[in-house]
């Protein structure tokens, strides 16, 4: 006997069978034999073939054994037949190799799966099951807008490498002004000038309207005598310039003035504008919806202080107590303001109070006499974890030296963040403007300011006051600040 594998056919994969003629394998394939013809009546079914019994091949076949065609392969396996042992089988002159099998219905299988599977992800995605109502909602207070995540832009980067820079403006009399850009490149200040026509310093804020990461230049105009806002920028991208007609009403001889700022006050994590303006006897806030591509929808009132006149208010925006919107931070009387005061100038006792955002309104906290007293205030985050504190930047002639002082209004008033303060010595001058700006690049705001004294006919260059998240350090000048020939020379920061 022998071991050699008779002819005959023999499965090859994909529901076919190929011929095997006892020594190598042939090209000829057919369907194997237990798939019906389509018309089995009048065809005659031949007498089936009976094999030879088979058993399962040992796991190490015993030495002088042959190598059994397509053994552990994907091709046909032919029926083993073991041999008495007292009969060594010799070994074939030649191993017959496997033939190769057909991949067609593996990579239909294959392209079937990855159709399902992206089918299965455009679902998902058109249905967003891991929002929730809130976020898909927008101004629920969390910062969401439909599910877009907005990139947050640096403090104070107007250029877009990064790094906080700042702008103010210098007089150097009473007939002209320039407009002075100081670029950040994360160590010192670079300094460019533009002259400003009809020495008028615009009003301006910088803010990210077009939610593309970076800040973005917004002019604003108040004709008093029309009541009429008008918003404009000198970045191309902005959609035109936008005028608005605003409902006020001023009791005060010398005409009517607002005050604007920026948030996120809806929480759509789009830029938002707040104004208040006088209404009679009355103070109302008014807010600016923004669109996200630099467009604002009509003002509409979410509050009225009724003990206020437009002189002795003043807001900062931020979101101080945390909850992804927007607040005012509102410094008002303190006491009963008194008809004389609607008319003219109110010089009583003043306090602070926190105006929380709802999404949709402002809920006017109570006043609180107030006991802070500083040349600057500053918002903005200087802790590095996403919070927004309040800054007060106070200059001393007497003492020379500025200092800096952190509050924190989560709960509405301001309290001192103990140890998390800056001085720095500026002799016998005084402070002629400050803002914040990540100059570094961080994440932790920076007090950037100017001082003078009146006599001076000098300044002493853009100072920073560097922010560790805990504490400031020691001012260092970044820049010089332009030449002045008299002492009349002036120097005024936006907002400040």
């Amino acid at each position: 006997m022998s071991n050699i594998t008779p002819p005959g056919w023999y499965p090859d994969g994909d529901g076919m069978e190929r011929r095997w003629d006892g020594s190598d394998w042939t090209a000829e394939r057919r369907p194997m034999t237990r798939f019906a013809p389509a018309d089995e009546s009048t065809r005659a079914r031949p007498e089936p073939e009976t094999p030879p019994p088979a058993a399962p091949p040992p796991a190490s076949p015993p030495a002088g054994y042959g190598h059994i065609p397509s053994l552990g392969y994907g091709g046909p396996q032919p029926p083993y037949t073991p041999m008495p042992a007292p009969m060594p089988a010799p070994m074939p002159a030649s191993m017959p190799s496997p033939p190769r099998r057909n991949r067609l219905g593996l990579w239909i299988a294959l392209a079937v799966v990855l159709v399902l599977l992206a089918g299965a992800a455009g679902t998902l995605a058109a249905l967003r099951p891991w929002e929730d109502d809130t976020s898909a909602g927008g101004g629920g207070g969390d910062g969401g807008d439909d599910g877009k995540d907005h990139p947050a832009a640096i403090q104070g980067d107007i250029d877009g490498d990064g790094h906080g820079d700042a702008v103010f403006y210098f007089s150097p009399d009473y007939e002209s002004t320039r407009r002075v850009t100081a670029s950040s490149n994360g160590t010192v200040f670079t300094t460019s000038e533009l002259a400003v026509e009809e020495s008028r310093e615009p009003d301006e804020l910088y803010l990210d309207w077009d939610d593309d990461g970076t800040n973005e230049q917004l002019a604003w105009s108040f004709v008093d005598d029309a009541n009429q806002l008008t918003l404009s920028s000198t970045d191309k991208e902005f959609p035109g310039d936008q005028t608005f007609r605003l409902a006020l009403s001023s009791l005060e001889e010398y005409g009517t003035r607002i005050q604007v700022q920026a948030g996120d006050f809806d929480g759509d994590g789009s830029a938002d504008l707040a104004l208040i303006g006088p209404n009679d006897r009355s103070v109302e806030v008014q807010v600016l919806l923004g669109d996200g591509s630099g467009g604002f929808a009509d003002p509409v009132r979410w509050a009225a202080l009724t003990n206020a006149t437009i002189d002795s208010t003043e807001i900062r925006a931020g979101d101080f107590d945390h909850d992804g919107l927007a607040d005012l931070w509102t410094r008002l009387p303190a006491e009963k303001v008194k008809d004389e005061d609607y008319t003219g100038y109110y010089s009583g006792k003043r306090g602070y109070a926190l105006l929380s955002s709802t999404g949709k309104e402002f809920e006017v906290g109570a006043v609180t006499e107030d006991d802070l007293y500083a040349d600057a205030y500053l918002v903005g985050d200087v802790t590095g974890d996403g919070t927004t504190s309040l800054v007060a930047v106070q200059a001393s002639s007497y003492d020379e030296e500025v200092e800096v002082t952190v509050y924190d209004l989560a709960d509405g008033r301001p309290r001192a963040v103990a140890g998390f303060t800056g001085t720095s010595t500026i002799g016998q001058r005084t402070l002629q403007g400050a803002t914040l700006s990540d100059v570094d690049g961080d994440g932790d705001g920076d007090v950037v300011f100017v001082v003078k004294a009146s006599q001076e006919a000098k300044f002493t260059g853009v100072q920073v006051m560097k922010s560790t998240g805990t504490v400031f350090e020691k001012a260092t000048v970044w820049a010089e600040t332009p030449a002045c020939e008299n002492s009349d020379c002036r120097i005024e920061f936006p907002e400040s």
